[in-house]
């Protein structure tokens, strides 16, 4: 009974020695544009104690003594400050840009999580591309695990999964389409993008709704100090931004769009064969803007808008002596999305941002035809449509329980409108078709990540969801772990697991320029798609970390997939459309991937390679047997070298110094 006393007595007294300790929080930014740095290292010199900048630039550390804390970011000179605070504090660090040799040290002490990549801004700039500006989604296919569907395409291939089963969220908003010029190119401006998280697995509870990937891109703020644009030139389109302070105090705006150049001349080219009897172009654009205000320290407002189309137009004009025919076809799809934000710090201890969200996503499709003799004129019509209207709402809390241990937790609560396929003729008075779908997707999560005895750290979680459509209703519950396990300062291993569901199919035939793209919700016909994943991996690093080297291992498993049946390739044209679906497929995926990194010195890059083994098994395709699925790629390797062949320069304002930091007033 003594010791027992004793014990209780030694926790009380720790316990409270860790509430007494200052808590220190904020903002790490560039000095100059004042845009949030993703995934900036907070760490207390000489102890274990460290924190990383989640997507909005926020940390929160608790330090052990009166030590040093150094915040460091790639490319950036590291800052130091000694803890001399006697509460909790709420600070903003801005970080200059620094010189080579620091930059060597900074990308050293900065590497992602197990499962996910992370790119910046300077990174996904650097990419080579034939268009005005480098491609987001080009950028992250060189990376192990993650492939491409063909030479050259957009579409993104993760662990085994097709594209319909990744969640690309545009400042934690869900975008649905994702590709311009049939998955040449992806709909993301490089220039309004500040980093991007890619999760091949082990998801954390927040995210939830696919089965395969998770492209988390946060978005720029604009630069607070000055107005300033650019303008880029490519082989196939023109880009352009604005960014700057508005006359509102302590806000900012961005603006950014792209427009294609082969439209107009594809028409021009085409008007002049055989005297314009036929015309033919392609185009696309795409538009987005943000509006940031920082009324003080601890709030924070932004109001985003995308949209983007593509269109497709083809004409066709025939003249006789006996009579004139003509035929167009028009089709059109894109997205639109506006969302407001709101971050607010309530402590140095707590953090929540809020969201409210309205995206859709429609695909339209426009026929005419006519004939004209001498006497008598013929006309006919047709107009094929099928969209997807989502509106959000998403609420996410962080809470610093003890300096080791850390709460996220929010809810999610989703209301969804699908018109899969509607079409009406020139001889109808009404629309045929099934009529708007509404269903709803309601989540909540909760998640422990916790850091003991300087070797693990698991973030163990778990995510809820209600899903209602028509009558049918759906529970389920996803379990998420990760366990990282430190075996020295150089070795890291890793294991994860998770359980995901997706409540709505893509349907889609590859390789058309023209999209086909149609959305099924779940329901008591076309149940909702699972997966459960299991990942080991190994990181090291060697040569005083000029090296570094990470292998994984993963398998997956997938049912109630869904399916076009076979000979079919698109819904249109079809009233009875869901007897063109199959339904209960199950997929299986494994792999190994291998990446070695060479992280400073003149020469700079990586070599990845990846062994996959993907299959599909419907019991109304190909007899019932198990296949290699469409999008199996046995072997993938990647090899990505760069040379700085000269210093940088840099270009200021005035009252900024050449690495971008404010001189003395």
């Amino acid at each position: 009974m003594r010791y027992i006393k004793l014990l209780i007595a030694a926790l009380l007294i720790s316990s409270g020695s860790l509430y007494s300790q200052v808590r220190i929080s904020g903002f790490v930014r560039d000095s100059l544009s004042r845009e949030v740095l993703v995934g900036a290292h907070v760490v207390e010199d000489g102890t274990s104690r460290a924190a990383i900048a989640n997507a909005k630039g926020y940390f929160s550390i608790t330090p052990m003594g009166r030590g040093t804390i150094t915040i460091s970011y790639v490319g950036y000179t590291a800052k130091k400050f000694k803890v001399n605070f006697t509460n909790d504090t709420l600070i903003e660090v801005l970080l200059c840009p620094g010189n080579q040799i620091d930059e060597v040290v900074i990308s050293h002490t900065r590497r992602p999580p197990f499962n996910v990549a992370t790119l910046s801004q300077l990174e996904l700039q650097s990419v080579p591309s034939l268009g005005a500006k480098p491609d987001v989604m080009k950028a992250i296919q060189l990376l192990p695990g993650i492939q491409t569907q063909s030479e050259g395409s957009s579409l993104v291939l993760v662990r085994g999964g097709n594209p319909g089963e990744n969640l690309y969220l545009l400042d934690n908003v869900a975008l649905i389409y994702v590709n311009h010029f049939g998955g040449f190119m992806s709909v993301f401006n490089p220039d309004m993008i500040n980093s991007i998280d890619v999760y091949k697995g082990g998801f954390p509870a927040k995210y939830g709704g696919k089965l395969s990937a998770i492209m988390d891109i946060s978005q720029r703020e604009g630069n607070p100090t000055y107005t300033k644009g650019t303008l880029s030139l490519g082989l196939t389109d023109i880009s352009a931004s604005i960014e700057g302070p508005t006359p509102i105090a302590n806000s900012t705006f961005i603006v950014t769009g792209r427009k294609t150049l082969t439209d107009p001349l594809m028409l021009l080219a085409t008007s002049l064969i055989d005297n314009g009897k036929y015309k033919f172009y392609y185009g696309f654009h795409d538009i987005n803007g943000k509006f940031t205000w920082r009324p003080n320290s601890k709030n924070s407002f932004s109001l985003n808008i995308y949209h983007g189309d593509d269109y497709l137009n083809v004409k066709n004009t025939y003249t006789s002596s006996q009579y004139q025919q003509f035929s167009n076809m028009k089709n059109v799809w894109g997205n639109w999305m506006v969302s407001a934000h709101w971050n607010r710090v309530h402590s140095p201890k707590l953090y929540s941002n809020q969201s409210l969200s309205y995206v859709r996503y429609r695909l339209g499709e426009n026929n005419q035809f006519s004939i004209s003799s001498l006497t008598d004129t013929i006309s006919q019509g047709m107009e094929y449509r099928s969209s997807v209207q989502d509106m959000s709402f998403k609420s996410g809390w962080q809470y610093e329980l003890l300096p080791n241990w850390t709460l996220h937790a929010g809810a999610q609560a989703t209301l969804l409108l699908h018109s899969p396929n509607n079409m009406v003729s020139s001889a109808q008075t009404e629309m045929f078709g099934e009529p708007t779908i509404t269903s709803t997707e309601s989540a909540l999560y909760l998640e422990n990540q916790i850091r003991f005895l300087k070797v693990f750290e698991v973030q163990a979680g778990l995510r809820g969801v209600v899903f209602a459509n028509k009558g049918f209703s759906h529970i389920g519950l996803e379990p998420r772990l990760n366990l990282d396990v430190r075996l020295n300062p150089n070795n890291k291993l890793n294991f994860s697991y998770m359980q995901a569901s997706q409540y709505s199919h893509l349907l889609f035939t590859s390789g058309e320029v023209n999209s086909n793209e149609v959305w099924l919700p779940s329901g008591a016909d076309i149940p909702n798609a699972s997966t459960s994943q299991l990942a080991v991996g190994w990181k090291v690093n060697f040569a005083n970390g000029m090296f570094d080297a990470e292998t994984s291992f993963y398998h997956k498993t997938l049912s109630n997939l869904a399916n076009y049946r076979e000979g079919y390739t698109n819904l249109m044209g079809d009233g009875f459309w869901r007897n063109k679906v199959v339904t209960g497929g199950i997929g299986k995926a494994i792999g190994a991937e291998v990446l070695v990194r060479k992280n400073y010195g003149n020469w700079l890059g990586f070599i990845g390679y990846t062994w996959s083994r993907t299959t599909r098994q419907f019991s109304e395709i190909n007899n019932g047997v198990e296949y290699l699925f469409e999008y199996d790629r046995p072997h993938s390797a990647t090899i990505s070298i760069s040379r700085k062949l000269t210093k940088k320069r840099y270009l200021q304002p005035a009252g900024f110094t050449k690495q971008g930091c404010r001189l003395p007033q």
